[in-house]
């Protein structure tokens, strides 16, 4: 069994508290994350795309601004699913219930992207070989994970309040990769810490060859919108990390 089957977004409560912060437009997806990962989209324009972990299918609305040739969109949750036909209404887009590692198919994509889902899986080498085997030769690789300077701390308080209220970020059992349950919308989430390392060499072993990687920090959007104690938070650490790779 593998762990992209915890289902926390079919979970009422979760789900209600956390398409609120979604809807939030100055969310950090909103303003860290989605800036970066639509900077980073290759060209889709006639191409075959699947999004993993999908969501409320706001990057695949975002997407079909590009007229890509089909677009896939894959998550876990009954909940998401419903929320993006709801969302996007287009005869390229088709959705499944289902995670990447259960996910059987005989297309080969151009293009494969995931918004911060990949933090919930716990085998990521195997994810990986997943992930080259779906995708055409040359094809692209584009995804975003929480920072693993975030996921290494144990404690449940993760800020030191020295000087200032986010002055100091707690780093700790770095190197102690394994499961990091969170108390998230009071429900435990489990996600899995690993190290830039682990990452970058796990990507590379499954045949891929590394373009770019982001430590996402502020941006031009957050610096404007959001008040001065949310862009320190940003400053001191990063939350996501953004890697592009392409299949060779």
């Amino acid at each position: 069994m593998n762990r992209m089957s915890q289902n926390i977004y079919d979970n009422e409560h979760f789900y209600k508290g956390y398409t609120k912060i979604r809807n939030n437009k100055l969310s950090y997806n909103e303003m860290i994350e989605m800036p970066i990962m639509k900077e980073e989209l290759p060209d889709i324009k006639g191409k075959m795309v699947l999004d993993i972990g999908c969501g409320m299918g706001k990057f695949i609305q975002y997407m079909l601004e590009l007229n890509p040739k089909q677009i896939v969109g894959l998550d876990i949750s009954n909940n998401m699913i419903s929320y993006a036909k709801e969302l996007v209404d287009d005869e390229r887009v088709s959705f499944v219930v289902t995670d990447i590692l259960s996910y059987e198919t005989d297309i080969k994509f151009d293009v494969i992207v995931s918004c911060l889902a990949f933090h919930y899986i716990e085998d990521f080498n195997l994810l990986m070989k997943k992930l080259n085997k779906l995708l055409a030769n040359d094809g692209i690789l584009l995804f975003s994970t929480e920072h693993p300077l975030t996921t290494a701390t144990k404690q449940k308080e993760n800020w030191s309040h020295v000087e200032s209220r986010f002055n100091h970020y707690k780093l700790d059992h770095y190197f102690e990769e394994s499961a990091r349950p969170i108390e998230w919308l009071d429900t435990e989430v489990i996600r899995y810490h690993r190290t830039i390392g682990t990452m970058m060499n796990t990507i590379i072993d499954n045949g891929f060859i590394i373009e770019r990687v982001l430590d996402t920090g502020n941006t031009e959007m957050s610096l404007k919108l959001w008040d001065a104690e949310d862009i320190m938070k940003v400053n001191h650490r990063p939350p996501f990390i953004v890697i592009k790779a392409k299949k060779y």
